[in-house]
C-alpha cells in the first residue's frame, strides 16, 4: 500500500504507507472525475446517512476530518460508520465499506479545530477502478499562492439552511491571502494558524464549501492541498471556508495510514 505525496507543482514522491461545516453554488460532479472522492455515513438509528466527506489516499485509508467524529468529547466507535466509495451519490450505488479504525490527530482541539485531520481504515481493501482511486496529497515543499484558483468538492448543502446534496458537487474558489483570513476570523474571536488554509470568493460568496462537506478534499491541479473543517455561514463573501493544510500533516497522515490493524 502506497500514500501519494507531491512535493511541489512539478516532483512527485511516493511514500509507503458558533462553527459551521457545510459545496455552495457550483455543479454537479461526476465520481469518474474524483475517484478518490468518498461519502462517510454514519448511524442514525436504523440507517447510515451523509455526516462528511472523505478522501482515498490509498488502498485501505481514507483522509478526512477529525470533526467528523467526535460526540462531546469522546471519539465515536469505528462501528458506527461507513464509506461509500465508488458512487456520485451519497445515498445509493457504489460500494458500501465498514471503518475498522477511527485515528484522530492527537493535538486535534474541537472548539479551535487546529489540528482537524483523521484516517480512517477500512475492514476490508478498495478494489481500484475507474470510479475508485488514490488521490495525490500535497507534500511538505508544495506550494500553493494567494489568488491561486482551487476546486471544492463535497456532498454538502447547497446554501445556507439547505439540505445535504444527494449529488456530488464541484465548484472553483480561490486561495485567500493569510493576513486577510487571519484578520477576518479575528472578527469573530476565532484563530486560523499557518496549518489551515482558506478558500473563498471573497466579497462575493455564492461558490463555497458549506454543512456537509466537512473532511472533503480541497485540489490544486488535482492534488489534495487542503481538508475542509469549517466556516462561518455558507459560501460568505466576507468569510473564506477554512480548510487543514495537507503538506502540514503529510508525515503524519503517511504515519496513520500505513499503521498496522
Amino acid at each position: 500500500m502506497k500514500v501519494l505525496f507531491i512535493l511541489s507543482v512539478f516532483i512527485i514522491t511516493t511514500c509507503d504507507a458558533s462553527l459551521t461545516s457545510r459545496i455552495g453554488g457550483g455543479s454537479v460532479g461526476d465520481i469518474a472525475k474524483y475517484p478518490f472522492a468518498i461519502s462517510l455515513l454514519r448511524q442514525q438509528g436504523e440507517v447510515f446517512r451523509h455526516q462528511c466527506g472523505g478522501t482515498i489516499i490509498s488502498n485501505n485509508a481514507i483522509l478526512t476530518a477529525a470533526s467528523c467524529f467526535f460526540t462531546g468529547s469522546v471519539v465515536d466507535d469505528a462501528f458506527l460508520w461507513r464509506a461509500r466509495v465508488g458512487s456520485s451519490y451519497s445515498n445509493r450505488l457504489g460500494l458500501i465499506h465498514i471503518i475498522r479504525r477511527i485515528t484522530t490527530n492527537p493535538d486535534f482541539q474541537q472548539i479551535t479545530r487546529v489540528h482537524n485531520v483523521a484516517v480512517v481504515r477500512p475492514t476490508i481493501p478498495f478494489t481500484y477502478g475507474e470510479t475508485v482511486q488514490a488521490a495525490y496529497l500535497a507534500g511538505g515543499a508544495y506550494s500553493l499562492p494567494a489568488a491561486e484558483g482551487v476546486q471544492a468538492i463535497g456532498w454538502g448543502v447547497t446554501s445556507t439552511n439547505g439540505v445535504i446534496s444527494s449529488d456530488l458537487r464541484e465548484t472553483t474558489i480561490w486561495v485567500t491571502d493569510f493576513a486577510t483570513c487571519v484578520n477576518r476570523y479575528s472578527e469573530l474571536n476565532l484563530t486560523v494558524t499557518d496549518n489551515m488554509l482558506c478558500a473563498g470568493w471573497l466579497g462575493v460568496g455564492i461558490r463555497g464549501q458549506c454543512e456537509g462537506d466537512t473532511g472533503s478534499p480541497l485540489l490544486h491541479n488535482n492534488v489534495v492541498v487542503g481538508v475542509f473543517s469549517h466556516s462561518e455561514g455558507c459560501a460568505s463573501p466576507r468569510y473564506p471556508g477554512v480548510n487543514t493544510k495537507v503538506s502540514s500533516y503529510s508525515r503524519w497522515i503517511e504515519d496513520s495510514a500505513v499503521a498496522a490493524l
